[in-house]
């Protein structure tokens, strides 16, 4: 079952497990225990405890004692330290984000917004989308825009990075954004949305862009299940900051 070519057993059975559990797994399956593992692939019980520990450091499978090993659920790095549309970070890390459902709501000079202060406009444009991640239900997005920023753009709107859209259609580039980052428990629409029991930890990133002249021009909130997503962020001293500069 295993060759003799100078790469380790352990290393070859991880392999194997990793196959097995694409072809045969889902998230939050168990897998056999290591003594059956142990017998089906007649190796030791070093070797399959080895394979496993490299299958949980690349988050393929979780130990939870006293239960066994179970498939983890898949789970994307988000890069905060650039700007850029989710679709096109998903993109580079060989996933594939598309759009279940969309839909436009214009709010009226007549009705109170907090993000028309924030954009300093008086009508906004609410664009609503519910994100699959390699078809598994995973995001909630919500852009606002100042209407007469991007006209029309519900009967244009035809690619699935809407950053990448505002560029090509109405030369809008994003050089700059504050965000915050929060946990919160889904409510019912967001459970119902994305396929998951109300309460469920989910992470909402509210975010605010300026174009290069610091033009404010969008507000996002995008709301991402927390088993699905690691967020990223480089820290740097500001002491030794300052004194390069």
């Amino acid at each position: 079952m295993f060759a003799k070519n100078g790469i380790p057993l352990y290393l070859q059975l991880k392999e194997k497990l990793l196959e097995d559990i694409k072809t045969n797994y889902k998230a939050n399956d168990i897998i056999p225990p290591e003594g059956k593992l142990e017998e089906r692939y007649q190796v030791s019980r070093i070797t399959v405890r080895k394979a496993i520990e490299e299958l949980e450091k690349e988050n393929i499978v979780i130990k939870k004692q006293g239960k066994g090993t179970y498939v983890q659920e898949k789970k994307i790095l988000y890069d905060a330290n650039s700007i850029g549309s989710l679709t096109q970070r998903l993109s580079k890390q060989k996933h594939l984000l598309t759009t279940k459902s969309i839909s436009f709501e214009i709010i009226e000079e007549s009705e109170d917004h907090f993000v028309k202060d924030m954009l300093n406009c008086e009508k906004l444009l609410c664009i609503r989308r519910t994100r699959l991640l390699d078809e598994v239900p995973f995001a909630l997005m919500i852009n606002y825009f100042d209407i007469n920023t991007v006209p029309d753009i519900d009967k244009k709107l035809n690619l699935e990075s809407l950053y990448a859209f505002l560029k090509e259609e109405y030369n809008i580039e994003l050089y700059n954004a504050e965000e915050i980052v929060e946990a919160k428990a889904a409510n019912k629409d967001e459970a119902k949305k994305l396929n998951i029991e109300e309460g469920f930890p989910l992470l909402s990133l509210k975010r605010l862009s300026f174009d290069k002249a610091n033009k404010p021009i969008e507000y996002s909130n995008l709301v991402i299940k927390s088993d699905m997503y690691k967020h990223k962020i480089i820290l740097s001293n500001d002491k030794i900051s300052n004194i390069q500069k």
